[in-house]
């Protein structure tokens, strides 16, 4: 018989506890992002930690229907399919290039290593640095201007988002290009800031962007014709010569 050990949470006489607290008791007393923090670290956040992770969650929530994550489970749902399969294919939308740098971004701010050492080797190999660059934000992204500022009210703007900014410094300093510190480097930067581990950067994003879904598959469903297609019109055919 296989058997399970965890931490999360046990049923004890018919009770629920999540980390060592009946669920029943925390019913009507925590907030959802209260219950967030709190089962993935153990303890409740203090009050300027649960507005942190309010902005976090807020600043992801939405981006429009032109993002793989909208129109995806949108696609999805017009083929008759339900609502949770179409939320799954959404969540499955989210990677490296949209909702994942977070994670890398992350992974570099809490890394030991300085942000001109993270500059520099990403510019020798010829990669990318995660949180830099936008397709629509040119010179600024401003959620993640707000999410600085809001930071800073809350004292919570500490080392993370100064080597985020560093981070960017250097990419000018030493490219001799310009590229906009997007929401994903400022949401790594919280994310940071709170002691949370890296590896829940994509975990965010999908928290955060999950509503947004949710608006945009109901709307699907209940205002759309069903079976999204292409119009042949917005095909561009490039294969061989047709005869």
């Amino acid at each position: 018989m296989m058997k399970w050990s965890t931490a999360v949470s046990i049923h004890k006489e018919g009770k629920l506890y999540v980390r060592g607290q009946e669920l029943n008791k925390l019913i009507g007393k925590a907030s959802f992002s209260e219950m967030i923090f709190f089962i993935l670290k153990g303890k409740m956040p203090k009050e300027n930690e649960r507005k942190l992770l309010d902005a976090i969650l807020v600043s992801s929530l939405e981006h429009g229907v032109e993002v793989p994550s909208a129109y995806v489970p949108r696609v999805i749902v017009s083929t008759g399919n339900q609502m949770n399969t179409a939320l799954a294919g959404g969540l499955l939308a989210i990677g490296d290039y949209h909702g994942g740098a977070i994670e890398k971004s992350a992974m570099n701010l809490q890394s030991k290593q300085s942000a001109k050492a993270i500059v520099k080797e990403a510019i020798s190999n010829k990669e990318r640095i995660a949180g830099l660059g936008h397709k629509i934000y040119k010179e600024t992204d401003p959620r993640s201007e707000v999410l600085f500022k809001y930071a800073k009210t809350l004292k919570l703007r500490g080392k993370f988002f100064d080597k985020a900014q560093e981070i960017a410094r250097e990419f000018e300093k030493q490219s001799g290009k310009k590229l906009v510190l997007n929401v994903d480097m400022a949401m790594a930067a919280a994310i940071s800031e709170l002691g949370f581990d890296y590896r829940l950067g994509k975990a965010f994003f999908c928290l955060g962007r999950l509503p947004g879904m949710i608006a945009h598959t109901y709307e699907e469903l209940t205002e759309e014709k069903p079976y999204r297609r292409f119009e042949e019109g917005d095909v561009i055919y490039r294969g061989s010569k047709i005869k």
